[in-house]
């Protein structure tokens, strides 16, 4: 506009349009709100899950309660999980939250539903995930199951044919509907454990390591969810 007056008014002369004559700039959508569930419906989900002998139960268990991408849950293996002993954990309840160490689980691996293989994590590079008190139990049942093995190793879930194939929204959509929350992605389990994460004051850069972020960007909008300045 301040190109064109300066034609109009002959402070430019020679030219009769301005240079970026003819570029269309497109308004930008406005940013969809991302699905979420709250602690309760959370609660809910798994609860149901496990009362009704959900097969899915472990993975949405195990997904929800350490943030990791789809692929990322497929990749798992019983080698990957560091656990502290029985007596170990007892006392580590014993401290306060941010004392807390009852393991670690080392992400080296994901499953690509498109090449149907497994490659590098999407951030190219290993992480490790803390394991709290409520995910402890957990994995303490599921190694001491056999969901079979790979020449990567003994599967830590069961591996379903539509979870490797990439169906695995259809199935947490469908049992969501079945209990009366509102019907969500598999990927909005990860979505959940940040955002949950940062309202608990947790750093944002925290979350960041442990999600496998390698920008703030990604974590600003989580951020936002959360309600967090």
């Amino acid at each position: 506009m301040v190109y064109n007056w300066g034609i109009d008014e002959r402070l430019i002369v020679g030219p009769h349009h301005s240079p970026v004559y003819g570029l269309e700039v497109e308004n930008r959508d406005q940013e969809s709100l991302p699905e979420i569930l709250t602690h309760e419906q959370i609660r809910k989900l798994l609860f149901e899950a496990k009362l009704r002998q959900h097969p899915w139960y472990p993975i949405w268990a195990t997904t929800v309660l350490t943030g990791i991408r789809n692929g990322e849950a497929i990749g798992l293996r019983h080698e990957d999980i560091e656990l502290a002993k029985p007596e170990e954990a007892e006392h580590q309840a014993q401290l306060q939250p941010h004392e807390r160490s009852f393991g670690l689980i080392r992400l080296t691996r994901a499953w690509n539903s498109r090449l149907h293989q497994y490659g590098p994590l999407k951030a190219r590079y290993w992480r490790n995930i803390p394991v709290s008190s409520e995910l402890y139990g957990i994995l303490r049942e599921l190694k001491s199951q056999d969901f079979g093995s790979d020449e990567h190793g003994r599967f830590l879930l069961p591996h379903f044919s539509e979870w490797k194939e990439g169906m695995q929204a259809q199935v947490l959509r469908a049992f969501c509907q079945e209990i009366g929350i509102p019907s969500v992605r598999f990927h909005t389990l990860r979505a959940c454990f940040a955002t949950h994460l940062i309202s608990k004051g947790v750093p944002s850069t925290t979350v960041m390591k442990i999600c496998g972020w390698r920008d703030l960007k990604t974590a600003q909008r989580y951020i936002r969810l959360a309600g967090v300045d």
